[in-house]
């Protein structure tokens, strides 16, 4: 067995393996992003080579350079987690199976000093249906370090053949696994058998194929390694522990859990075992904190979508998890924990200590929208549950399941659990269905509701005179829900007492005696989302329009009807809002910027704020020049880190308007009180002194949309275009917040290829990448700023392949004469008068051309058939210069070339005596060479 727990602490484990392979001779490289943003096929990085996978097909240099887990098993076992740390060691062509295998069996037995006999090893054994062979020299290989027969086992496709996804770098691998209960036993039978006892810790992969999108299999150009160590579980072996848990891989987690929550301590206890079901809340939320610390640094942004949505089910799977359990506020909770996972391993992975506050941010943003509804959602899941116990179906409909997501935010596989927990199943074909009906009947109403007709002059009297009231809707200003009261329904036509009568797919308006929803209005978007009476009715909101001071929330419903006078919980979508928030902070912090650096002729002509981004337009007579756009984008992103909190208060308009320095759009008219917002001094000490000539640092704007509590949330502004709209009319777009920081990671992952693009020496490839890269920098949305510094980098590279082509196109043009002119110089040939050949040069039109044109000025009297390229390449040009006594005996290019075409494919052209192609079957080179010989040796015999 390996030596005690106090040698073997995790950190040292870690180090242990990055010096042994480093005495190897390996580079050591930086952490991979969880997050494989250039890799479609992925959702998540599943494996340490994923990093990789371009030298694996051999897109890239080398100078560039598991297995899928299950969230229902998370905190259940010993050893399922969904962010796991992998130990890994690769070569990229530089040695094999021999090496990888010896080396693993070292450092297993020799350097870690695990017992060889509590090791057992698989191998591929083939598959017939795939036309793979067994990799019996793996098994042999495993027999000469000194592997006893009996502990290496065949493995079949699913166990023993690796591929990273439904496409890409693959091969068949030879996997390690420990038997924790030792004692003489053989565990063979117990290998691949999940096993908690008998576990997988280390895979060494063999890349030798890429799978195609047919499912086909392709050899690699060069063979490489790839292997795989469970961190987690090979420290639970070294440290003989039965558990990952168990060991300080994850015990620092659980002091910081347990400090939060001032619950009982970890006793790593699971299933019925723990009876209170904590110990299985902390591996939850100690494996989850984790997962989402690393996704959300790497740009895993919380989301409805794809990656992002996998962020947001497993924050709320902890979110529920700590307030069941631990019984745990929600708003901070995950936050609270982060800092001992910094602590814990910010040395080892900077990134995660880097972005701590981001992080921190989007964590309690994310919770606390979840906080809103978690509530009531389990509320009506105790109602369905009820409902499900007393029919004695024991099974909670996928109506139902569907419901909890759509409505109250709860992920399936959290339903599920809650499910379980009491005793009822769940129906996935059943949930589907429900999904499906629910999208199919959204499709037909929505378009209505978004053009959804207006209330003209007419009804709004009609309102008044019915002594329907003005909506207040002072709570659009803050934070959560709030309720309000039914007053009438708008069918488009006519107002309505109740919703009853009308048709499911019939989109109606809403309008409330409150509401929080902010309606469409200086520059800033409606908001969205919901008007609910739980279990009764759920209104789906997706416009909001104020008329005359009355306000009608546009959308249909998802089930039930509402009538007049009933209450309601009025729900728009914060993490919608949120953005909407910086953006419109963000659009005075920029109003001020530009006014400080332009001058005061900056004014206003109109913005848009949106979830997405900001959208300003001034005044101004030329274009903003980059420097002006540096200083304005560094002002604004000062005034940001200040962290200034915002202040609005109503004041009487002509007061408002003696503010020094106070921004308002020309022409607009205000309301009087006018609300007046402030960027980092209280309204009433701008009015104790008005006339204040420090007022013009500060940004104070007529603005009645919603803002953030403080600058420091906006996080960062970044301007990604200045434009031109109209004479005098400049237009800037910026990005805040989550946005902002994703273009600035684009913008460094553009820099990254760039910088690859800089080492990578000249050869075809890199033209080719060259021109790829001009069309993504083209098409790419970063900072303004950023995207003239990658430009201008780019160019030199541009240049420098532009230099290597023409000193390229030079070389082979004087090749190619060179090869002709040599023909028919040498005495042999001194009669010859024509040359028909492929010539030592690559498929370069310009070098064929340059030659036709030197007979046809110089030697008119001579006849060439030229060929470039090769099959190699994969690319073949061809052309012809007919000389004078060819021509006058009835030789043109034209039918030549044709002939010649139909052998080697594609099209020529040009005019007489001259004809130039491009054809598609670079490996018939030779044969049309002899095409062209034969077909011109019998054009002279007629």
């Amino acid at each position: 067995m390996a030596d005690s727990q106090n040698k073997w602490t995790a950190p040292v484990v870690r180090k242990q393996f990055l010096d042994f392979f480093a005495g190897k001779g390996h580079t050591i490289v930086p952490s991979s992003s969880v997050v494989p943003h250039n890799d479609p096929t992925l959702l998540f990085t599943n494996a340490g080579m994923n990093q990789f996978k371009p030298i694996f097909l051999g897109t890239v240099g080398k100078t560039d350079g598991g297995k899928h887990n299950d969230l229902d098993d998370v905190g259940k076992d010993s050893y399922h987690h969904t962010f796991f740390e992998m130990l890994g060691n690769w070569s990229f062509g530089d040695y094999f199976k021999k090496e990888a295998i010896e080396m693993s069996w070292e450092l297993l037995t020799k350097v870690y000093g695990l017992d060889p006999n509590r090791l057992y090893v698989t191998y591929f054994e083939g598959d017939k249906s795939a036309g793979l062979e067994p990799d019996l020299e793996a098994k042999s290989l495993w027999m000469n370090v000194g592997v006893a027969d009996d502990h290496i086992l065949p493995g079949n496709m699913k166990d023993n053949f690796w591929e990273m996804g439904d496409q890409g770098p693959c091969g068949p691998c030879s996997e390690v696994h420990y038997d924790r209960i030792g004692g003489g036993r053989n565990a063979a039978h117990l290998v691949n058998m999940d096993d908690p006892n008998v576990l997988e810790i280390w895979n060494n992969v063999f890349i030798q194929f890429d799978r195609q999108k047919d499912r086909s299999l392709k050899t690699l150009p060069a063979k490489h390694v790839d292997t795989g160590m469970g961190y987690e579980r090979l420290v639970s072996v070294l440290q003989d522990k039965l558990s990952n848990y168990d060991t300080d891989v994850f015990s620092p987690l659980f002091a910081k859990i347990q400090e939060v929550t001032n619950a009982r301590k970890y006793t790593d206890k699971y299933g019925k075992d723990d009876v209170d079901g904590i110990d299985t809340a902390y591996r939850v939320i100690a494996d989850h904190i984790r997962l989402l610390t690393f996704a959300i640094s790497d740009g895993g942004v919380p989301n409805n979508e794809g990656r992002g949505y996998v962020v947001r089910r497993v924050l709320r799977r902890g979110s529920r998890y700590a307030r069941k359990y631990f019984n745990a506020e929600i708003g901070n909770f995950f936050s609270q924990i982060l800092p001992a996972l910094v602590e814990q391993m910010g040395e080892q992975f900077p990134e995660i200590k880097k972005k701590q506050l981001d992080v921190k941010e989007i964590l309690d943003e994310e919770e606390e929208a979840f906080a809103r509804t978690l509530d009531r959602g389990e509320k009506m899941f105790e109602k369905y549950a009820a409902q499900a116990i007393k029919t004695n179906t024991k099974k909670l409909s996928g109506a139902d399941v569907w419901r909890l997501y759509d409505t109250f935010g709860f992920p399936e596989d959290l339903t599920k659990i809650m499910a379980e927990e009491r005793g009822l199943e769940t129906d996935d074909a059943e949930i589907e269905i429900a999904k499906e009906k629910a999208r199919e009947a959204s499709k037909s109403v929505k378009e209505a509701a978004l053009t959804f007709a207006k209330l003209d002059v007419h009804q709004i009297a009609e309102l008044d005179k019915s002594g329907i009231s003005r909506p207040n809707d002072d709570a659009k200003f803050l934070k959560g829900d709030s309720h309000g009261k039914i007053q009438l329904i708008y069918d488009g036509k006519d107002f309505l007492k109740s919703t009853e009568g009308l048709p499911s797919d019939k989109s109606c308006g809403i309008l409330l005696d409150k509401t929080n929803f902010y309606a469409e209005q200086g520059g800033q978007v409606a908001d969205t989302g919901k008007i609910i009476i739980d279990g009764v009715a759920e209104f789906q909101v997706l416009d909001v329009q104020a008329y005359g001071g009355y306000i009608v929330h546009n959308g249909y419903f998802k089930y039930g009807h509402l009538k007049a006078g009933d209450e309601v919980i009025c729900e728009y979508d914060e993490l919608r809002r949120q953005p909407i928030r910086n953006n419109h902070t963000g659009t005075h912090i920029l109003n001020h910027a530009l006014r400080e650096h332009l001058g005061d002729d900056i004014n206003q002509k109109g913005s848009l704020v949106d979830q997405d981004k900001l959208r300003f337009d001034f005044s101004h007579k030329t274009q903003v020049t980059l420097p002006e756009l540096k200083k304005i984008e560094d002002s604004s992103n000062s005034y940001i880190k200040q962290n200034c909190k915002i202040y609005a208060k109503d004041v009487d308009l002509d007061i408002a308007k003696g503010i020094e320095g106070v921004r308002a759009v020309f022409g607009e008219t205000y309301p009087n009180p006018v609300r007046v917002v402030s960027v980092g001094v209280d309204v009433d000490t701008l009015l104790a002194e008005p006339r204040n000539p420090e007022w013009r640092k500060v940004s104070v704007e007529f603005c009645g949309g919603t803002h953030v509590d403080q600058t420091g949330l906006i996080k960062d502004l970044v301007i990604v275009e200045e434009s031109g709209i109209a004479k005098g009319i400049r237009r800037i777009i910026a990005y805040t917040g989550d946005t902002a920081h994703e273009v600035q990671r684009l913008a460094l992952e553009f820099g990254q290829k760039i910088a690859a693009l800089e080492k990578m020496p000249y050869s075809p490839e890199k033209e080719a990448e060259v021109k790829a890269t001009q069309n993504e920098l083209a098409q790419l949305t970063i900072s303004t700023l950023s995207k003239e510094e990658l430009r201008t980098r780019f160019a030199k590279v541009q240049k420098s392949v532009m230099d290597e082509q023409k000193k390229k196109q030079k070389a082979e043009s004087k090749t190619a004469l060179d090869t002709v002119t040599d023909h028919f110089a040498h005495p042999d040939n001194k009669d010859s008068k024509v040359y028909i050949g492929q010539l030592p040069i690559s498929a370069n039109p310009k070098a064929i051309t340059d030659v036709m044109n030197h007979f046809k000025i110089k030697a008119k009297d001579k006849t060439v058939y030229l060929f470039g390229g090769s099959e190699t390449e994969g690319a073949v040009v061809h052309g012809v210069y007919v000389g004078t006594e060819h021509s006058s005996q009835g030789v043109t290019a034209e039918h030549w070339a044709a002939a010649v075409s139909e052998v080697i494919g594609g099209r020529s052209g040009g005019k007489e005596p001259t004809r130039t192609g491009q054809g598609t079957n670079a490996e018939k080179i030779e044969e049309a060479v002899a095409v062209a010989e034969k077909w011109f040796a019998e054009k002279l015999k007629v």
